[in-house]
């Protein structure tokens, strides 16, 4: 296949068909945090802080009763605002979420990973170690 095909079926969408799409632990986390009080710092500086009402896959979102602090250090008070999520720079969640399952779950993947590539490694050098041994 030459790369002209290759550019043709990506800009087509070819690839994106078949493969299966995922939201990453960031999206899930705030999804987790809906309803609940945090903080947004956009690209330009401006600080939000109100309770989650909605969240996307994107990034984008609405909060409510929310605090605008400008960077001079104007407050603003807004019934509802909503924020792209290609502006935002940082979100700081509750800290009760750091004890959230999918981070349990997370920990017990990265265990077994962690396991699997030290036996995959003892058996390569195996026969070396086994060598050593002997002498």
């Amino acid at each position: 296949m030459c790369i002209r095909d290759r550019y043709q079926r990506r800009v087509h969408g070819e690839y994106k068909k078949n493969k299966k799409m995922s939201i990453g632990i960031p999206v899930k986390l705030l999804h987790e945090a809906e309803n609940h009080f945090v903080t947004v710092e956009l690209r330009t500086g401006e600080l939000f802080k109100g309770i989650l009402v909605e969240s996307e896959d994107s990034m984008n979102l609405r909060l409510d009763n929310a605090d605008m602090f400008h960077k001079e250090g104007k407050k603003q008070h807004f019934d509802q605002v909503y924020l792209r999520g290609s502006q935002v720079k940082f979100i700081v969640v509750p800290d009760m979420f750091k004890n959230a399952p999918m981070f349990k779950r997370l920990r017990a993947q990265s265990k077994q990973r962690n396991a699997a590539l030290l036996r995959e490694k003892y058996q390569q050098y195996k026969p070396v170690i086994n060598a050593a041994r002997q002498k």
